[in-house]
């Protein structure tokens, strides 16, 4: 039974939801001020804090820091009626694990304290973090991952590489009946190709030239666990067949055995590629699609998750100092407009890398010199004038540089032969299409789309008046070759 302190008055707070928690197997205490819930917190060593902001006012921000500090092995829930990305990044820079918007969606509520419950009794004596992310597209995946994470589907993460697969998979283990059995990661892109149906289903004896001894393979090491397949694409055709009649039948048997083993697994599948279309290519089978995708998750890229970059990058930084025994580095201003203006193509990975770096490099405030030089280049310095009186259309905004930097950009970056087209009197007309289902009335996430499409319209406008090789277009523009690559696959665009 779990130790739940409510905080607040609010009747979604201190009541309804208090009632809905006391209800099931919990013990749950209603705290009408901070000094009470401290002392039951310290006299009952409690599990887990709902806190009401609202409730708290100004005291709120204080509350997250003396709990923090006073019992840091408890998890805190905050629980405001201001759901914007500043009050959840906010909260959770002072130590909150989760974020409620009100009115409290009990049901919601229910599986979240459920789910830290869960990861609770996975670490040992402290609450253990997997997943961190404040913005809409995230939250919605969390939500999902939380919400099929105790029923045994099987359940298909897709999302770019770097976009946390891996940690999205143990969190669903963690959060599921399964919380106690194994958790058995495997990267099917790496498992050596003659040996890919015996390192998941193990052998015999003398199954083959070099079996001197019988082995376990993946799935029986699962068994009362959890299995994640990661890059699953990768499986060939052949592996894949069985695998199928193994979700089908529930049942499998090692290489060179007559025997069966019951299968009691979960599956979690992960893949970085588009599974359909590798179906349309006859890579990939589709009835063993249609097994694995009983529910399937959509992890948004970093560049997708707006407000997400600054709580990482604090996160990271506080654990990697943790680890070098020296005290969290600040962030200066600038460095920080490097993290939100890049478009991180490695997704977390790529930013937790750099943040391991910048702690090494940095001594009291990271700068965006210990940032990485591709950060810098493409997002800390300034944007070129616009070549040859090139017009933003309505609603695109340009940032012109002093002559001084424009003309040492151009002496540095562009030679006399590969001048700029001429593109004096044009108007770069871009036409808006933003599905607001998908972002809401989020203005950062209708802007994040509207840069990205004037991104695409500009890109297509140059490549359009020919002669532009990839080299010439990242020294036009100033940006990496690498990034600027990954911008022109991402829009099906090609230099000369």
């Amino acid at each position: 039974m779990a130790r739940i302190v409510v905080v607040g008055r609010a009747p979604d707070a201190g009541g309804a939801l208090g009632a809905v928690l006391g209800a099931g197997r919990h013990k749950v205490r209603i705290a009408e001020s901070l000094d009470d819930a401290m002392r039951l917190v310290r006299a009952e060593r409690s599990d887990v804090v709902l806190l009401d902001l609202d409730a708290a006012g100004d005291e709120g921000p204080q509350a997250l820091r003396r709990l923090r500090r006073e019992a840091p092995g408890t998890a805190v829930v905050v629980l405001t009626g201001n759901d914007s990305i500043e009050t959840a990044v906010a909260a959770m820079k002072l130590g909150a694990v989760d974020f409620l918007p009100k009115p409290v969606d009990t049901a919601r509520a229910v599986e979240a304290l459920e789910a830290i419950l869960a990861l609770r009794r996975g670490a040992t004596g402290t609450f253990r973090l997997h997943v961190l992310g404040a913005s809409r597209p995230f939250l919605v995946a969390k939500d999902l991952a939380l919400r099929f994470a105790v029923p045994d589907v099987n359940v298909l993460l897709a999302g770019e590489t770097g976009t946390g697969k891996d940690v999205f998979a143990r969190m669903i283990h963690d959060a599921s009946k399964r919380s106690q059995g194994p958790f058995v990661p495997v990267d099917c892109s790496v498992l050596p190709g003659e040996l890919i149906e015996s390192e998941l289903f193990g052998h015999e004896k003398g199954a083959f030239t070099g079996a001197t001894a019988a082995r376990l393979g993946r799935f029986e090491s699962a068994q009362g666990g959890t299995l994640f397949l990661d890059e699953i694409g990768n499986l060939p055709l052949g592996v894949q067949a069985k695998l199928l009649r193994v979700l089908q039948e529930r049942r499998f048997s090692r290489v060179g055995a007559t025997d069966t083993v019951r299968l009691d697994v979960r599956l979690v599948s992960a893949a970085n590629v588009d599974l359909e279309e590798a179906i349309r290519r006859g890579a990939f089978r589709r009835d063993l699609f249609f097994r694995l995708n009983e529910m399937t998750i959509a992890l948004p890229p970093l560049r997708e998750r707006p407000g997400d970059v600054e709580l990482l990058a604090r996160h990271f930084t506080d654990a990697s100092a943790r680890r070098m025994g020296k005290p969290p580095p600040a962030f200066a201003a600038d460095a920080l407009r490097c993290l939100e203006a890049h478009d991180w193509p490695g997704n977390v990975r790529e930013l937790e890398s750099a943040m391991k770096a910048a702690v090494v490099l940095a001594e009291d405030t990271i700068g965006p010199d210990h940032l990485p030089p591709n950060v810098r280049r493409e997002a800390c310095a300034p944007a070129a004038e616009p070549h040859g009186g090139l017009q933003p259309a309505a609603g695109v905004r340009t940032h012109p540089q002093p002559p001084s930097n424009s003309s040492r950009a151009l002496e540095g970056a562009v030679r006399p032969s590969e001048a700029a087209p001429d593109l004096q009197g044009s108007v770069l007309h871009v036409e808006l299409d933003i599905p607001l289902a998908r972002t809401g009335v989020d203005l950062k996430a209708v802007g994040a789309l509207a840069a990205e499409q004037a991104e695409q319209a500009l890109l297509r406008e140059l490549l359009a008046r020919g002669g532009l090789s990839l080299g010439r277009l990242s020294r036009l523009l100033d940006v990496d070759p690498k990034t600027l690559r990954a911008k022109l696959k991402k829009y099906g665009l090609r230099p000369d």
